[in-house]
């Protein structure tokens, strides 16, 4: 049957406190596409008194209760729109899902279902990709609709009282780069922690409050009770729920600070896998286990099932691009154990199915140029996004690097080290500029630009296995004070 057409009131729904330009941000992205603006405000109301003039928002000056469920609750009383759409300061909806979102509303809903929209996050510093989550942010104005709980709100146990069903469509909320602020990280941990503490005493302990306590310790940098807590909601969660399967990537985190933790993530993982066997980032995760360990055929096994098979839970945090870091890792992993062949042409087929990957496409790039194949190695870089930074000079880094490659050190110098002075800082310009140099026997030279590429990329061991096999010394030491670029 198809669905009216026509235009539904959609409200954008926010709980605020003082985020001025976060929530400027926010709301320049849904004004085109939203009837009603409501501001929840914890917070003084003069601050963002001129944000609702600008955006005719209704500000609703509510008293903070140390309980997110309860004052989304509070918000839902003062929308009059038929459908609810949710944000949180600084999260923005680009201009084509919004409009696209709009559509959805006007043509497409169901009255009887609750929507789930991705909700992703920047890359975090030493992590390899950035990470998304599905959750509801998008449902008809129901009055049997409620939040519940004080931190990690939400409204599944609601919906199912109501008969709604719920379903995922593919738009994206992009959160904003606060996310990679360590200040801003701390102080809601340490909200989240106290949040989670008030609620246990009056609930008693529960899954959803142990992987919450667990992330908001680890955040303030305590792994061992970060690994007890996920261990306990593990314990307290129902087997195979996304609740058991996120409190398994916590364990695997957790243990990552620990010296001897890799034969334990090892074990944890394998548990984890006969109740997920097909999750991609398990099998990933234990993919770079195995590796780390030098069981590169064991390892190459799970990335291919990770690659081929792999499934991913919307329920959970989880890596955006699991699906061509899979891939990624299968061609190192089939070219460590010596099938150069295999190796790229599993790179240029996953690059078919996801043409837009950067990640991918510089992989490809840099096999080009392992085999001095320049020519090849520009045609695919000129695939790489118009607004990819410092373009010109990684063009340069291939040509210098397409030479090193053949070990014609002299000629390869000049453009390596233009691109370098033009701040090209590409893992390729840096490996085998360095790498000339050493050749040409400036060492102390070689010893600079490894420096600066671990400190730019602390997690990187690279620099390290290069400086000692370049140069025959120690790892590169960096004081304490020293940040990644």
């Amino acid at each position: 049957m198809t669905k009216e057409s026509r235009n539904r009131k959609l409200t954008a729904v926010l709980v605020v406190n003082e985020e001025t330009d976060l929530i400027r941000e926010t709301l320049n992205s849904v004004r085109q596409i939203v009837d009603e603006i409501v501001l929840l405000n914890t917070g003084n109301t003069n601050a963002i008194s001129s944000l609702a003039s600008e955006f005719q928002a209704r500000v609703v000056a509510h008293a903070w209760q140390d309980s997110f469920g309860e004052a989304r609750n509070a918000a839902l009383a003062h929308v009059t729109g038929e459908w609810i759409l949710w944000l949180d300061p600084g999260e923005t909806i680009a201009a084509e899902d919004a409009a696209s979102l709009r559509q959805f509303v006007n043509s497409q809903v169901d009255i009887m279902t609750a929507y789930v929209l991705l909700v992703r996050a920047p890359q975090a510093p030493g992590a390899i990709g950035s990470e998304q989550i599905g959750q509801v942010r998008l449902h008809p104005n129901h009055p049997g609709i409620r939040y519940e709980g004080r931190v990690r709100e939400n409204v599944i146990q609601s919906l199912a009282e109501c008969g709604m069903s719920i379903e995922a469509v593919p738009f994206l909320v992009q959160r904003n780069g606060i996310e990679s602020d360590s200040n801003w990280k701390i102080k809601r941990a340490s909200r989240d922690a106290k949040l989670v503490e008030r609620e246990i005493k009056e609930t008693g302990p529960s899954a959803r409050l142990m992987i919450c306590m667990g992330e908001a310790v680890q955040t303030l940098n305590d792994q061992a009770n970060a690994l007890m807590f996920y261990e306990q909601a593990c314990r307290l969660s129902e087997h195979g729920s996304a609740e058991m399967l996120e409190a398994f990537y916590g364990i695997l985190t957790a243990l990552d600070s620990r010296p001897d933790g890799l034969d334990t993530q090892i074990q944890t993982c394998m548990t984890a896998l006969e109740i997920f066997p097909l999750d991609a980032q398990l099998l990933c995760a234990i993919g770079g286990y195995l590796q780390s360990k030098g069981h590169l055929d064991l390892a190459r096994r799970s990335f291919e099932t990770a690659y081929k098979h792999g499934q991913i839970n919307l329920e959970t945090w989880h890596i955006d691009d699991i699906d061509e870091i899979a891939a990624s890792c299968l061609a190192i992993t089939t070219h460590a154990v010596g099938r150069e062949e295999e190796a790229e042409r599993i790179l240029m087929e996953a690059l078919v199915d996801c043409p837009r990957s950067v990640r991918l496409r510089r992989q490809v790039i840099e096999t080009h140029v392992k085999h001095g194949r320049r020519q090849e190695a520009i045609v695919e870089l000129d695939k790489l996004p118009s607004d990819y930074p410092k373009i010109e000079s990684l063009r340069s880094a291939v040509r210098g690097a397409s030479l090193a490659s053949k070990e014609n050190w002299v000629a390869a110098r000049p453009y390596l080290e233009a691109a370098y002075r033009q701040g090209s800082r590409e893992p390729l310009c840096l490996r085998w500029y360095a790498t000339t140099l050493a050749a040409l026997g400036e060492l102390e030279m070689s010893r600079e630009v490894l420096t600066t590429w671990k400190e730019r990329d602390s997690h990187n061991s690279e620099p390290d296995e290069l400086l000692r096999t370049l140069l025959g010394g120690p790892t590169v030491r960096l004081s304490t004070s020293s940040k990644a670029g």
